[in-house]
């Protein structure tokens, strides 16, 4: 009866995660930086731990190297139970996307999302291309 109770948080927190990942990358191809930086984890904009022009310019300079990100698969890992977690409380989740570039590389990234006060919020700070080319380095 438990496991009847938290399927369907866990299914519904994890297409709200799926909806918010997407709407992160449908901005970045838009170039809507600024939207980008509204779903980084409040906590680092309050602690001021990201600076908006710091953030954008990152993104831009990725988006130079890389174009559109197209996310291919997206696979997430929900952590929803607040009392295991000892430095910050919130339930959060890992996010791994494959995603093809302007050329059709496919790349992959592990991001950690945080649920903040009922919505997802990213914990990447900036995006950095590879120095060789070959994957994105994620800050």
């Amino acid at each position: 009866m438990i496991r009847t109770k938290k399927m369907p948080r866990k299914a519904s927190e994890r297409k709200a995660l799926q909806k918010k990942v997407n709407r992160m990358y449908e901005f970045f191809n838009m170039e809507a930086w600024t939207k980008c930086f509204s779903l980084l984890d409040p906590n680092l904009r309050k602690q001021k731990r990201v600076a908006q022009h710091a953030y954008v310019e990152s993104l831009r300079r990725f988006r130079k190297v890389y174009g559109d990100l197209q996310p291919w698969y997206i696979r997430i890992n929900l952590h929803l139970d607040e009392s295991k977690h000892r430095n910050d409380r919130r339930p959060f989740a890992y996010v791994y996307i494959v995603w093809q570039d302007q050329n059709h590389d496919f790349h992959m990234f592990r991001e950690r999302w945080v649920r903040d006060s009922g919505r997802w919020f990213s914990r990447v700070v900036g995006l950095v291309p590879n120095q060789n080319g070959l994957d994105p380095v994620r800050d």
